[in-house]
């Protein structure tokens, strides 16, 4: 993999959440040549979306012609899920990715997407199935689900 990816793997773990990102983005940079963009889940650390800038955000959209652009990544912190609120952990990244895709697949924009996805995730975690029975397109819409404090997300430059 190591070959394919050309990037030295790190030879100790990441021992802190800085450390995690900075790790994900260097291993995504050569991936990035070949794919439109890149979403690292990152369990109850958020998720990290790797790509095209697109003022101030990732373009999630796919692009219509191939140009030089410039490579950002965001991380988003995960929605708060107590201890007591998590029934199970199967299937929270499942969720995540379906909703994210279904708002791209809407037209939404990057954070309405990623909000989706996290939404879901959180459902799932807050459900004894793996995808939560009552998960549609509503009740992860943003615009429609009690007001959250969205924290702002960490834009980090891609070399």
């Amino acid at each position: 993999m190591v070959a394919k990816v050309g990037v030295d793997l790190v030879p100790v773990l990441p021992r802190s959440l800085d450390e995690t990102l900075m790790v994900a983005v260097a291993l995504s940079r050569p991936l990035l040549e070949n794919l439109h963009c890149l979403v690292v889940t990152l369990g109850p650390d958020g998720v990290l979306l790797c790509g095209e800038h697109n003022a101030g955000s990732v373009n999630l959209q796919p692009r219509q012609q191939k140009i030089k652009r410039q490579l950002c990544a965001l991380h988003y912190p995960a929605l708060t899920v107590t201890p007591e609120e998590t029934m199970n952990v199967s299937g929270a990244g499942d969720s995540f990715a379906g909703a994210l895709m279904a708002g791209i697949l809407h037209g939404r924009d990057t954070d309405c997407c990623v909000r989706m996805g996290l939404l879901a995730a959180r459902m799932s975690l807050a459900s004894p199935h793996p995808i939560s029975p009552i998960l549609t397109l509503d009740s992860v819409d943003p615009n429609k689900v009690q007001a959250q404090k969205w924290p702002t997300p960490r834009l980090i430059w891609v070399e």
